[in-house]
């Protein structure tokens, strides 16, 4: 038997952290004398190293936790290779940071106004659109589940897409929480359960690259700055198109354009 001093030594863990770990029942010591000490045995040292590799891979102690509740090596695997990919998904979106940084970097230096954006407008006379769309108020993270569903109720309805996906925001006033946004797809005229855009005016603006919020904050606001400027109001909700994207293509090809309904 180990005294929790010799176990936290030979672990690099201080006792407090080892007291902590029992009171939440992460590792809790073979035996505890009457008089609150604590002893480990030498076959608990693998599960203090197994937790210390998995908090230096980023898991929580809860995740931690599930891991050691349901020891598998087909469910660690899993759990590992979950990780990786959400490691390298923000090791992805550090470098596009550290790009962004060195651009503005670069822009200060040379007294160029990094707000300043080279955003083309666009009007253009739309026809009217049949949309079979799938609405619901969500949260904004679910976004890509509101696609799967689309994409499901196309197959199940066996329905053609005549271009590509689309989304509209019917809300007023943006909330991440609480948003009304439908996803659709234009199809034939006719088509059972679906709904017609009405055509008209609108400005839009083509984006080329990753769908970052950043990005199309400011390309929305350029459009309602050139509607405003121009004495036009926006007219209906406006909608993205998604011309190039999808897994088979990388995201600085995704090609969007963000279209705002406009009349006098």
């Amino acid at each position: 038997m180990l005294t929790i001093g010799e176990f936290s030594r030979i672990c690099f863990v201080t006792k407090k952290t080892l007291r902590h770990y029992d009171e939440i029942g992460l590792l809790r010591p073979e035996y505890t004398a009457e008089n609150g000490y604590r002893y480990y045995t030498v076959g608990q040292l693998r599960t203090m190293l197994l937790i210390n590799r998995l908090k230096s891979y980023g898991f929580s102690l809860p995740e931690i936790s599930a891991v050691l509740a349901s020891p598998s090596d087909a469910l660690l695997a899993e759990k590992l290779a979950e990780k990786r990919r959400a490691l390298k998904a923000e090791m992805q979106n550090t470098r596009h940071v550290l790009r962004q940084l060195d651009e503005d970097v670069d822009k200060l230096k040379r007294s160029i106004d990094i707000m300043e954006q080279n955003i083309v407008i666009k009007k253009a006379e739309l026809a009217p659109m049949t949309v079979y769309g799938v609405r619901k108020a969500i949260n904004v993270k679910d976004f890509q589940e509101l696609f799967g569903q689309l994409y499901m109720e196309i197959e199940q309805n066996k329905l053609q897409p005549l271009g590509p996906p689309m989304a509209f925001y019917h809300d007023e006033d943006f909330s991440t929480d609480h948003s009304d946004i439908e996803v659709g797809v234009p199809v034939a005229d006719g088509t059972p359960g679906t709904h017609v855009v009405p055509g008209g005016e609108a400005c839009f603006a083509t984006l080329v690259g990753p769908y970052e919020p950043a990005a199309f904050t400011a390309v929305y606001a350029a459009l309602m700055k050139w509607t405003e400027d121009n004495g036009y109001r926006i007219a209906s909700s406006p909608y993205d198109k998604y011309v190039r994207g999808g897994a088979d293509c990388p995201p600085e090809e995704y090609v969007t354009e963000i279209y705002f309904p406009i009349t006098k």
